[in-house]
Order: C-alpha cells, then structure tokens, then sequence
C-alpha cells in the first residue's frame, strides 16, 4: 500500500507538470511568440530571434508540441528548469534556490510559533471554557483566523514602520552588511523579518486556537477520560498523559500538510515587506510573464504538497498505532 501511495504521488506530479506546460501554451498570446516578437521589434533578425527563444525556452519552439512536451519533461527530470525571461541568461533553479530559504525562514518560523501559541492558549481555553480568557479568546481567534494575511501586514507596516518607526519597511537585512554568520547581519535578518514573521503569525494562530479547543473539548468528554478521573488520578497527570496527546494528533497532520504550502510563501505580504521569498518571486514572474520561473514555481509548490501530504500520512501511522494505511485509502 505504501507504493501505491508513492505511486500516486508521482502521477499527480506528473498531471500537474502536464496541465501547467499545456496551458501555458495553448493560451492566447503563448509566451515563446510574445518574445520572439519582442525580438523582432528589437530589430534582430529572425533566424537568431527564434536561436534566442529556444535557448530562453530550452525546447526548439517550431517542432511539434508533443516533442516539446517529451523534451520539457526530460529536462525537468534532469533538473533544468529553463531560463529566466526578467533575469537573462540566469536559471530558474538558482533564482528559486536564492528566494527559498527567505521563505522557508518567515514562514517556518511563524508557522510554528502559532502552533505552538495556538495549541497552548486553545488548551487553556478549553479547560476554561465559559471563562473570561475564553470569551475574549474565542471571537478574537475567529476574527484573526478570518483576516487576510497581506491585510494584517499592511496594518504593521503602517504602524511599526510608517507611524512609530520601529521596524524597517522592506529588505531581507540592512545595507553594507557581510551576508554570512556574524553577529550583525543574523541580527538585521531577524529584524527586517520580524513583521512578516508577524503578520504570518497573527492570522495563523487563531485558527490553531480554535481546533485545539475543539479536539480538547472533544477529547475531555470521552469515557475514558471520565474513567481516569474516577480512578482518582490527578487532573494534571490526565491532562499530559490522556488529553493532550490525543487532542494534539490531528493538528500535527495539519502542520506537516502546512509545511508543503509553506514553500509557496505569500505574494502580497512578501510583495509589501518587499521581501525576496518565493512569493515576491511569484508575483515578478506573473507580472513580467516570465512562463519559465512560473512553470518552475507551479513545479516547486506542487512538489512539496504532494510530498507533505504523503509524509503527513506515514507520520499519522506512527502517532496512532490504530490506523493503517488502509483506513488512509
């Protein structure tokens, strides 16, 4: 079962490889004839303009489609995503590899930091539900959970960066800074990232709050909790040893799942931050028509969410011993 599992995973990788080269193409306006008529109003003359798109491309743009597909499905498997259109004779592996770990870096870190402060004040209101922490908990979780992530990134960068001046406005770090690990250039890291790690934050953790709530509530209500209580055993000891863990589980398959979208980071707030993460990455491409870094984006998030899908299930398998790869079926 588990290969046939893999097995999926592969074909779904290749359907959405499928889908994206054929759309690309076939839509009004492809953008192998844009750019050769871009070269040709260039006055370069067309033998070398159609050399130049091909190079751009890495497929000869007048053989016929089903050789272009078998030859853009061959240079992926080998790792060549093709040329950047916006960054000439740059490739698009290494201008995704550059953007990645500023993504990975404001995402992971907020991604976890909400987990972590979701799971502990959901628990927290769960076991006092009805209360004053809860009432206010509850709504505003919603409300932060319901606010768009490049809406709450506008409100701190007005605040922190226009009104107060506590922040920068955009950068990954500070000029004349040696880009390495020293002292002062992880410390401009942390600084410049510091409200997109926010904004991430802010509209994450409210809906870990209120799944954390949820499955505690659901899970304090089972018999065997009542059973433990009946038995005399502390109210602490039942709540790291029977709740927690038990309300904790689906959460844990929701954050590997998490991880997969992660690498796609977000377009508007690494657009506003000006932050080079894949996101900003995205928007460039889509706004310059950059059909090669689009395609290789389009490759990158979909890779990493087949593949955290797949993860998040064998990683379920080991966290309760009562599923099988059959109930995942």
């Amino acid at each position: 079962m588990l290969l046939k599992r893999i097995g999926m995973a592969i074909l779904m990788i290749w359907m959405t490889l499928t889908t994206t080269f054929f759309l690309v193409r076939l839509m009004p306006g492809n953008p192998m004839t844009l750019k050769l008529h871009t070269f040709l109003k260039q006055g370069i003359p067309y033998p070398i303009a159609v050399k130049r798109v091909q190079m751009l491309f890495g497929i000869n743009a007048h053989s016929p489609m089903w050789q272009q597909y078998l030859s853009y499905l061959w240079e992926f498997i080998r790792g060549n995503l093709g040329i950047s259109i916006q960054y000439p004779g740059t490739s698009v592996l290494s201008l995704i590899g550059k953007a990645l770990p500023w993504t990975v870096f404001t995402v992971g870190v907020s991604l976890f930091l909400s987990f972590a402060i979701g799971v502990a004040l959901g628990t927290i209101g769960a076991y006092r539900r009805n209360g004053i922490f809860d009432r206010i908990m509850s709504p505003l979780s919603a409300l932060l959970n319901g606010v768009p992530n490049y809406l709450t990134g506008t409100i701190l960068l007005f605040i922190f960066a226009v009104v107060v001046i506590w922040f920068p406005q955009q950068g990954p770090y500070g000029t004349g800074l040696n880009p390495g690990f020293n002292l002062p250039y992880l410390g401009s890291v942390l600084y410049h990232g510091a409200l997109p790690i926010g904004s991430y934050i802010l509209s994450q953790f409210g809906g870990w709050y209120l799944l954390m709530k949820s499955n505690t509530l659901s899970t304090l209500g089972q018999d065997y909790i009542s059973g433990a209580k009946s038995f005399g055993i502390p109210s602490g000891k039942i709540m790291q040893s029977y709740v927690a863990p038990n309300a904790i589980l689906p959460l844990f398959t929701n954050l590997v799942l998490s991880l997969g979208f992660m690498f796609g980071g977000s377009v508007f707030v690494e657009t506003i931050f000006s932050y080079p993460g894949i996101g900003y990455l995205f928007g460039t491409a889509t706004s310059n028509r950059d059909y090669p870094l689009m395609e290789g984006l389009f490759a990158l998030i979909t890779i990493t969410v087949i593949v955290s899908n797949l993860i998040a299930d064998l990683f379920y398998l080991k966290l309760d011993p009562r599923i099988t790869l059959e109930d995942l079926n």
